[in-house]
């Protein structure tokens, strides 16, 4: 049995989070559940659980703010939330796993299934680290998790140049010019990727707009990279590129 706390500030979403988990989870034993960050934060001293459901908005102290008061995150966590925006793009961002509300059967019952499976490899806990890490820096510091064989490397946003697709796959270039063929399409990699440093130029190709230094009109178009590396950019995305480098009104 995974032994698990719900902290969440709304009763109904605790007792509906009760009824799916009694009919979709039966290894997981709710050991407590709190209505707001402070209880969590007891209830976690007091049954050292091995999975936590954490809503992210809670009046006073948020998900974010709770876990932050800890000394010590040695369990997994399953972040609740009905704000899709913001929280879904720093969560994928991460590698965090995450429910929206209203909470869908199939979507917990995988969840669960990848948090026992944390739980047994004692993985996830340097995730929830870098989730924190990256709520408090600027865009430009913030860190996304690309999978690798072993698990994920974590790599600065701006250290990567740029993005090409490899069928199913993407490779990620970065600014060193070492690369990482990742098992993620590449508009998977583009709704991680922060639009306010980089830009899709082609089907294939995203870059990141601080290392373009040239833009030439010869050839068809195409950007040249601080690497002088040559990136060749389709007539459909030419006029936005444009825009964005400061070439158009």
């Amino acid at each position: 049995m995974i032994k698990a706390i719900i902290i969440d500030d709304e009763q109904h979403c605790i007792n509906a989070l009760m009824a799916d988990l009694e009919k979709n989870c039966p290894n997981v034993e709710v050991a407590a559940k709190c209505a707001s960050g402070k209880e969590g934060i007891m209830a976690i001293k007091k049954h050292k659980p091995r999975l936590i459901f954490l809503d992210v908005e809670m009046p006073w102290m948020n998900g974010f703010e709770m876990l932050e008061m800890l000394d010590n995150i040695d369990f997994c966590i399953i972040f609740t939330t009905a704000y899709d925006k913001f929280a879904a793009k720093a969560f994928r961002t991460s590698a965090v796993d995450y429910l929206l509300k209203p909470v869908d059967a199939e979507d917990l019952k995988a969840a669960v299934g990848k948090a026992e499976e944390k739980i047994l490899s004692s993985a996830g806990v340097v995730n929830i680290q870098n989730l924190l890490h990256n709520i408090k820096q600027p865009i430009a510091q913030q860190k996304i998790a690309l999978p690798n064989r072993d698990g994920y490397e974590f790599a600065q946003v701006n250290s990567i140049l740029y993005c090409t697709a490899e069928g199913a796959y993407t490779k990620v270039v970065f600014t060193d010019k070492h690369s990482l063929l990742i098992s993620k399409t590449l508009g998977d990699i583009e709704e991680m990727l922060p639009p306010e440093i980089f830009i899709r130029i082609h089907h294939s190709t995203i870059v990141n707009l601080n290392a373009v230094t040239h833009y030439i009109r010869t050839d068809g178009g195409y950007v040249v990279m601080n690497t002088n590396e040559k990136l060749m950019v389709s007539k459909a995305r030419k006029e936005v590129l444009l825009q964005r480098l400061g070439l158009k009104p």
